[in-house]
């Protein structure tokens, strides 16, 4: 088959050109998978289109067409198309059907074909196996089912690596800390440089606190990492809030920054942290620049930690009129939690209230701001 490049270059060129084109079914594939890739929902419905209009009855159309509605997440579709196909004892078929099961809270359908399949003594029974407890283990409000799942999965797999890592995922996400760090200590014994194993290690290590440990279990998990910057980028965020966490400012800011060069750097994740990291150096001109850029990005986890830090940062460095017209925006969104949040920390109530002496045509919130602000802040 040709390359990528003329196979795109001949389909563009019969789209613009409205001719009747042929493309065989791995050709109709390849388009597929390059579209559904690239996200480009436009040119996958016209190659869908056209893989329907010359090859509607071939099996490894139908297969690709499956695999795309399970990726975009459409299970629902793709369980019908799947189960109106009539293909049976497909590996392909069988682990998107168990998916698809999962995702849409079948589960008694799904255990039924996983029984089918360890009776049958099937050739790919480990890999369905493993496909349905990854994927019960990623639905959050199904814990116990997973657990349940990888337990039974495990005795019929005891020495499988994998559904061990799963289980020790779904104990770290249940908040079972100690029986998870037994487990990581056992991956870790059988699989001395699995990196994603250290970084479990670490994960667990800082829900317990421990964030020296988890610091050394992150940094042995980058050593062993090999051409994975996606997992790269995980590590170091969670190593960075360790050190934060550990108080280790100078070292997290630094590692934040690292962070800023990476592909996956996503700013929410990162810059709120590191806003946070200066101020408790009393860096506040380095923070506020940080939360100045950030305020009112809707994708923040934590929006009142960001608009009372900013606050916070106008204050000790002499934007008090900036602070009021924050605070004033922010008592309109979050009433009661900002006020909350701003009592939290350490500020000068002279140098807020004395900023409202004066003000004309105070609004109702400045007005509220300035007597909450005058009766609660804590002196330096």
């Amino acid at each position: 088959m040709e390359n990528i490049s003329s196979l795109l270059s001949r389909f563009f060129e019969s789209q613009k050109s409205d001719t009747d084109t042929y493309f065989d079914v791995d050709e109709i594939v390849s388009l597929i998978d390059h579209f559904l890739d690239k996200d480009d929902v436009s040119n996958l419905k016209t190659a869908i289109e056209l893989g329907y209009k010359l090859h509607s009855d071939d099996a490894g159309f139908k297969i690709s067409l499956c695999k795309t509605l399970v990726s975009i997440e459409d299970f629902g579709s793709a369980i019908r198309l799947i189960e109106d196909t009539g293909i049976k004892k497909n590996k392909d078929m069988d682990l998107m059907r168990l998916e698809c099961y999962c995702e849409l809270d079948r589960y008694d359908d799904a255990l039924t074909l996983i029984n089918e399949l360890t009776v049958e003594n099937s050739a790919y029974l480990e890999d369905a196996v493993i496909q349905t407890a990854y994927v019960m283990n990623d639905i959050e409000e199904h814990q116990q089912d997973a657990y349940d799942f990888i337990v039974y999965a495990l005795t019929l797999f005891p020495g499988n690596l994998t559904l061990k890592s799963e289980l020790c995922f779904n104990l770290e996400i249940q908040g079972k800390t100690k029986e998870a760090l037994t487990l990581c200590r056992e991956l870790i014994h059988e699989d001395p440089y699995a990196a994603e194993i250290w970084y479990m290690q670490g994960r667990i290590y800082s829900l317990c606190a421990d964030f020296e440990k988890a610091v050394d279990s992150l940094d042995f998990a980058l050593t062993c990492i090999h051409n994975n910057e996606d997992l790269e980028y995980e590590i170091k965020l969670m190593k960075a809030y360790c050190l934060y966490k550990n108080e280790s400012y100078q070292k997290a800011i630094s590692t934040y920054k690292e962070l800023i060069s990476y592909d996956e750097f996503i700013s929410s994740e990162v810059e709120p942290f590191l806003a946070e990291c200066y101020m408790s150096l009393k860096e506040y001109e380095k923070a506020y620049d940080i939360l100045k850029r950030i305020i009112g990005d809707e994708s923040l986890e934590d929006e009142i930690s960001v608009y009372g830090n900013f606050i916070y940062c106008c204050i000790e460095t002499e934007r008090r009129k900036e602070a009021i017209d924050i605070l004033s925006e922010a008592l309109k969104r979050f009433p009661i939690s900002i006020l909350e949040y701003l009592s939290s920390l350490n500020m000068a109530r002279e140098q807020l209230s004395q900023s409202y002496i004066g003000k004309k045509n105070i609004l109702r919130t400045g007005d509220l701001a300035r007597k909450y602000l005058e009766s609660n802040l804590h002196n330096n």
